[in-house]
């Protein structure tokens, strides 16, 4: 019993013991964390001293940047007092793009100095102008173009009798035989025909008498796939898919798509080219091949026709001035536009290896020779169309050559139309003003990068 009390004695003791030491060290930790919060007060006071400034110091410079002006904004012309495509074309005349020297000319608006921007390439342009023999040229037009885009990057004219006249706008030229690239687009796009089409003619490549286009097989019948028939201009064969193929309203409706018979929307004034198709079969294979003079055309009508078919059925509408720039501040650009789809795409394809067939083995071949020819072939897609009809009274011979090159690396296109109205003899020749100018062209440094992406899709 006395074990028991004694052993009960020692245990509360114990307790008791631990009990106090618990309360001991609560106390010790109490104290220790009061002295460290002592210790980082100054910390604490210090971090919300400088949040309070960092708070006060955005509000004040939030209310100064609200209360200074922007200088960008202070440049920025307002939206109501841009110049727009009409105004910038009320400050043109006809002279501004006859030979045109520089890139960049002035006008004035309201007293203050304009300065307009166009697309033209300088250096081909000069180049161009100095190929030019007007020797037994009684007048000549040269266009050339970008295909993809619209802009107009050479504008070379000549006239003999009237140095003010701009024979790149000027559409009184017979269109000849380049009413062919139309027909033949109209009767593979319309009636099936393909460039291994085989056809038929009999008697002379050149003419056009009623009796060729009579269905006549006998042992003087010729036969040529549609392809050849355009490489060698072969009225008869044109003649027969006008009368057979197209008919009046068929050729009418492949016209207007290939922009005749209409205004040109452009910069300055430009003829109107005229296709007219009367009621009478004879006149649809005229108009069919080209063997008339009521259809008219200009240089720069001819050279986007080229466009329209290496850009694969889109007509792009053609621009020279690219933007107007008034107190160092852009007022306007022009906005690149597709005029219309001339045909599809598939057909445009069809209708380049007819292009090229003559260039490199119809019409256009002898000027397509020696050492130019061979390194433009190596770099560039090329195809073409000639035209041509004599004006016997005035000894004048109109020579048309219409075109496209492609360079095969940069994707860089251009088209080109080139009137020459030969008067008594026979100078330079159109396709072989065409021939330099793609040699000229070649040796650009924007050859040697990539073509710009801002492009209209070529299957758009």
């Amino acid at each position: 019993m006395d074990a028991f009390r004694k052993r009960k004695t020692i245990n509360s003791q114990t307790k008791f013991h631990n009990t106090a030491w618990r309360k001991y060290q609560f106390r010790l930790r109490q104290k220790s964390a009061a002295r460290q919060a002592l210790r980082r007060l100054p910390a604490y006071l210090l971090i919300l001293c400088i949040g309070l400034g960092l708070i006060k110091g955005g509000f004040f410079v939030a209310h100064w940047f609200q209360s200074r002006p922007l200088p960008q904004q202070a440049a920025v012309k307002p939206e109501t007092e841009r110049v727009t495509r009409d105004e910038v074309r009320a400050l043109l005349d006809r002279s501004d793009l006859l030979n045109p020297l520089t890139p960049v000319f002035s006008k004035k608006i309201a007293g203050r100095d304009c300065a307009l921007h166009t697309t033209l390439n300088e250096d081909l342009q000069k180049a161009v102008l100095s190929m030019m023999d007007p020797k037994y040229a009684r007048q000549i037009g040269i266009v050339v173009m970008d295909a993809r885009t619209g802009k107009i990057l050479v504008m070379a004219s000549h006239d003999r009798n009237n140095p003010d006249m701009n024979n790149c706008t000027n559409a009184s030229f017979p269109a000849a035989s380049l009413f062919k690239i139309v027909s033949a687009a109209g009767a593979i796009d319309d009636s099936g025909l393909t460039p291994e089409t085989r056809m038929s003619f009999n008697g002379g490549k050149y003419t056009l008498y009623r009796s060729q286009l009579a269905d006549t097989k006998n042992k003087y019948t010729n036969y040529v796939t549609l392809e050849k028939a355009f490489a060698e201009s072969i009225n008869p064969v044109f003649g027969k898919i006008g009368q057979n193929y197209l008919d009046k309203a068929r050729l009418e409706k492949y016209a207007q798509a290939f922009w005749f018979n209409r205004e040109m929307d452009f910069d300055l004034p430009v003829d109107v080219s005229v296709a007219s198709v009367s009621e009478k079969p004879y006149n649809w294979a005229e108009i069919a091949c080209g063997f008339n003079k009521t259809t008219q055309i200009s240089a720069l009508h001819a050279a986007m026709l080229s466009a329209a078919i290496v850009h694969n059925g889109a007509m792009m509408r053609p621009y020279f001035i690219e933007r107007a720039v008034l107190n160092d501040r852009v007022v306007f650009r022009q906005d690149r536009k597709m005029l219309t789809r001339s045909i599809h795409p598939e057909t445009a394809r069809q209708m380049q290896s007819m292009m090229n067939a003559a260039v490199t083995r119809g019409t256009a071949r002898g000027s397509f020779r020696g050492r130019q020819a061979t390194a433009i072939f190596k770099r560039f897609d090329v195809g073409g169309k000639t035209g041509s009809i004599n004006d016997n009274p005035a000894k004048v011979k109109f020579d048309w050559f219409t075109g496209y090159a492609r360079h095969r690396e940069t994707g860089n296109t251009i088209a080109v139309g080139v009137i020459v109205a030969h008067k008594n003899y026979i100078g330079v020749r159109a396709a072989e003003y065409f021939r330099r100018i793609v040699y000229e062209y070649m040796q650009q440094p924007l050859n040697q990068a990539k073509a710009p992406q801002d492009a209209v899709n070529d299957d758009t």
